[in-house]
């Protein structure tokens, strides 16, 4: 009887243990799941105030990691590079999560006056295949602007081609105002048409995103939008108005030199060996010879007969 309950009371004692140890290894596995690193995730977050429709640069934020998965809210952003030359939609405070929901792109759907400089204007020129350089030029590229100068001077008819504007912003082209928006700032519309087709793979996600991407892009434009003072403003519409097309020089980006140049013009173009520059020769005068006595009586240079 005696050694029936010892072995009694020995398996409830072994099965308080195993019950025990289950509820431990259960709560072990909720706290890991909730608060471990197995599941953690990186977030980015702002260094700084960001105040609200500003360009997010990548010194304005860092990624904080590894935060726990209860922790994560949604729309979370793991990858700077989907936030880096977004837009905030909101005002983001210092260490604050960057959700998916606070920035916008920048295309044709968040506006042009977001990319603008404070202080500076906005201004469109018409360009043609010739100088849009093939429809090649792109948001962000620097370029010199150019034109022919007809007018008269001393009643002589002048024709001069200069640079009069050099280092200015492409903003757009057409009406792409950036040829790679960030991938993650779409988010919410990636989502919503990945719930409305029912789809669930990475590659579909990217296909929405590709053909998101494309909508926002022109092949070929009529205008290209730059970036200028408005002192350059009123010279690029001077320009425009008295003497016509504008002509456009593009520049290496790491190039922000400013020389000022000179103008250029027929005799510039043809150089000192051109017929034009030499013209006709012109034969030399007949040099008289010198006398050789003089006429004392008289008083006048008498040349000597021969």
């Amino acid at each position: 009887m005696e050694r029936r309950a010892i072995l009694l009371s020995t398996g409830l004692a072994l099965l308080a243990v195993f019950l025990v140890y289950q509820y431990i290894s259960g709560e072990e596995a909720l706290l890991d799941r909730n608060y471990g690193l197995s599941n953690s995730q990186k977030m980015v977050v702002a260094v700084r105030d960001i105040l609200q429709f500003e360009t997010i640069r990548p010194n304005d934020i860092e990624v904080i990691s590894p935060v726990p998965s209860s922790q994560v809210p949604p729309g979370i952003i793991g990858d700077p590079k989907d936030v880096i030359d977004s837009v905030a939609a909101v005002p983001i405070l210092k260490g604050e999560h960057i959700l998916d929901n606070k920035i916008l792109s920048k295309n044709i759907y968040s506006g042009l006056d977001r990319q603008i400089t404070s202080g500076r204007r906005a201004i469109s020129i018409p360009v043609t295949l010739k100088s849009s350089l093939g429809y090649m030029l792109r948001p962000g590229n620097r370029i010199d602007l150019a034109a022919k100068f007809e007018y008269k001077s001393g009643g002589t008819a002048i024709n001069e081609v200069k640079v009069f504007l050099q280092d200015v912003l492409v903003l757009a082209s057409g009406r792409t105002i950036q040829m790679n928006a960030p991938k993650a700032v779409d988010q919410g519309v990636v989502r919503n048409i990945m719930q409305e087709l029912k789809k669930t793979s990475p590659q579909d996600r990217s296909e929405i995103q590709e053909t998101l991407q494309l909508a926002k892009t022109d092949t070929t434009y009529q205008t290209v939008t730059l970036e200028v003072t408005p002192v350059q403003a009123q010279q690029i519409v001077y320009v425009m108005t008295a003497f016509g097309e504008i002509n456009v020089f593009l520049r290496h980006s790491d190039d922000r030199s400013l020389a000022r140049t000179g103008t250029t013009n027929f005799n510039d173009v043809m150089g000192t060996d051109s017929y034009y520059m030499r013209g006709p020769k012109i034969p030399m005068r007949a040099i008289p010879k010198p006398p050789r006595f003089m006429d004392t009586l008289g008083g006048e240079t008498v040349p000597r007969s021969n």
